[in-house]
């Protein structure tokens, strides 16, 4: 069943359609956060000579998640767009 529009028109009403938009693919947005935040951790491993041995390992494996992370958060970042495209029509 189609969800109405949401009423924009009193602070509660806006208030609650914010919460209810922040929640749409939070998990793919703070995945992806995250993922991103261990591969820049990785790249610094290689630059401070941390791991001498495997630095270009883990220096790929840092921008394989880097990338990886950026896809999982736009992902989100559309899918809560399209969510807010047809909670406004009334789809």
């Amino acid at each position: 069943m189609p969800l109405p529009p949401p009423d924009l028109s009193t602070r509660e009403g806006l208030a609650l359609y914010r919460a209810e938009l922040a929640g749409v693919a939070k998990p793919l947005r703070w995945g992806g956060l995250t993922l991103v935040m261990l591969g820049v951790v990785l790249l610094f491993q290689t630059q401070s000579g941390w791991h001498s041995m495997a630095d270009r390992m883990f220096g790929f494996a840092g921008i394989v998640l880097i990338l990886f992370g950026w896809v999982l958060m736009i992902a989100g970042i559309v899918r809560r767009t399209r969510y807010h495209k047809q909670r406004m029509q009334g789809l």
